[in-house]
């Protein structure tokens, strides 16, 4: 089976997924589906899609890494007001600051719905970038417990920013 064919069995799958999760990081339709295409196109050219173990988490990391390299190529715009270049972005569109600060609080209440543990090991991903070797020792998991409480942590978030 070729890169290719397995590619479109994952688009089938999970190309709503991506769709989002792209969507959360930028704000044009357009982009979003540039960026997309981009990385499919980087999942062509792997050595062996069929030796994936997570092919969602390897979709969403490639992902990550596309969105991460298009923004230091394209740093975002410090405003968008035609008439106004100084004017912050929340005074030109403020139904984007009104749904930001709507989303900053289910996530902050879903976070304190979260044990103590899953909360930590979230917020040292997230909030100060841990890697999974830094969480397990500084917590005293196992990388497992810190996968683990990533994956359901994550879910939580994921649905929370889905409502």
């Amino acid at each position: 089976m070729t890169n290719a064919t397995v590619l479109v069995g994952w688009r089938q799958r999970w190309n709503r997924s991506l769709m989002q999760f792209l969507g959360r990081r930028v704000r044009s339709t357009v982009e979003v589906e540039d960026l997309a295409q981009e990385i499919y196109l980087r999942l062509l050219r792997a050595p062996d899609l069929l030796q994936v173990r997570n092919p969602q988490a390897y979709l969403l990391r490639v992902a990550g890494h596309v969105v991460a390299e298009w923004r230091r190529e394209y740093p975002p715009m410090e405003s968008f007001c035609p008439d106004e270049s100084d004017t912050p972005v929340d005074e030109c569109l403020p139904e984007l600051a009104v749904d930001a600060t709507l989303s900053e609080q289910r996530l902050n209440q879903q976070l304190e719905q979260m044990s103590p543990m899953m909360r930590a090991v979230v917020l040292l991903r997230l909030r100060d970038e841990h890697s999974y070797k830094q969480i397990a020792q500084e917590l005293e998991l196992t990388l497992r417990q810190v996968r683990r409480y990533l994956a359901r942590g994550y879910e939580q978030l994921r649905g929370v920013l889905d409502e």
